[in-house]
């Protein structure tokens, strides 16, 4: 299933100190690098999203720590066989889990972005991005797109970006090489998963999540954990 959280502006400090014990040590510790606070608050609630995923598929009720392969790629430290992906923007939060690989990515819908369009984009993505009425949504769902397929196949961002060429593909769900794409479009961004299958979609409000988590149902439970 895909997660989508993106009521971000409406988590405080206090709200983020609530959640802190759902934390490991590992992810505190990396949230605590972050100087700002919008920062540390998305890196908190990737984490917190996937321990949500966790509880709903597969009753995993637990702080789960990370292992990370050769280019970065993290897994669940001792149930490698657990696939999933995350990713975080200014605008949202995001979340993939599912029986095969999978990579997910959101990209905010923002001009500013266009700064690394020669870098980043095949030349064909160009001339669509610069011909295109909203040319900062058109470069964040080829930018999502890229993402979400280097993420499946576990590389990462590498000089290798714009060589990858999704100027073809117009459709919110589409056959790629190995598996299928999907792109969810919001207001301030464009979604991309990219899976050996179509994944159900879950977007969660912040009463959603925080009541799922640290309300009556888990007090006690989880913020011991």
């Amino acid at each position: 299933m895909l997660y989508i959280f993106t009521e971000i502006e409406s988590v405080s400090e206090l709200d983020l100190a609530g959640l802190w014990p759902l934390l490991s040590e590992q992810r505190a510790k990396r949230v605590d690098r972050y100087r700002y606070f919008k920062d540390r608050k998305l890196s908190a609630l990737a984490y917190i999203l996937l321990r949500y995923a966790l509880i709903e598929e597969k009753g995993l009720d637990e702080k789960i720590e990370f292992d990370f392969g050769p280019y970065g790629k993290p897994f669940i430290k001792g149930m490698p066989e657990l696939q999933f992906s995350l990713s975080h923007s200014a605008s949202g939060v995001v979340c993939g889990l599912a029986n095969t690989p999978i990579g997910v990515d959101i990209a905010d819908v923002d001009l500013r972005n266009l700064d690394c369009i020669k870098s980043a984009m095949h030349p064909s993505e160009r001339e669509i991005i610069r011909s295109s009425d909203d040319q900062a949504r058109a470069f964040a769902r080829f930018w999502a797109l890229k993402e979400s397929y280097l993420k499946y196949i576990g590389t990462g961002i590498d000089s290798s970006i714009a060589c990858l060429n999704f100027s073809l593909f117009d459709e919110n769900v589409f056959d790629y090489r190995l598996a299928k794409m999907q792109v969810i479009n919001n207001e301030k961004s464009v979604i991309t998963a990219y899976c050996a299958e179509l994944l159900p979609v879950k977007t969660l409000t912040k009463i959603d999540l925080f009541d799922f988590l640290i309300g009556e149902k888990h007090l006690g439970k989880l913020a011991l954990a």
